[in-house]
């Protein structure tokens, strides 16, 4: 399973979302997409996964498929807790 964060530099959310997923155990793919670390790349993947008028957009991959997004309101609260139970119904041994 790939996690991908695209993210926006200097953004504490997304900070916050790296730091949760890997709080969870997870080594998230920073993608940014505003600042000097942007890439056209970047920018193209994060419309492809439903662009989101504010970062940070996580998406969890296996493959082609789409298993997990959330976007910056999901991120705002207590989302460690929702990262935790969503591994445990998702990783396999």
């Amino acid at each position: 399973m790939n996690f991908q964060v695209f993210a926006r530099e200097n953004c504490e959310l997304c900070k916050k979302a790296q730091d949760v997923l890997s709080r969870a155990g997870v080594v998230p793919d920073v993608r940014y997409v505003e600042g000097t670390a942007a890439t056209p790349e970047n920018l193209a993947d994060f419309a492809w996964f439903d662009w989101t008028d504010t970062p940070p957009l996580v998406v969890a991959t296996e493959g082609d498929e789409i298993v997990g997004r959330w976007v910056a309101a999901d991120i705002k609260d207590a989302w460690l807790p929702e990262v935790r139970r969503w591994l445990a119904e998702h990783r396999t041994a």
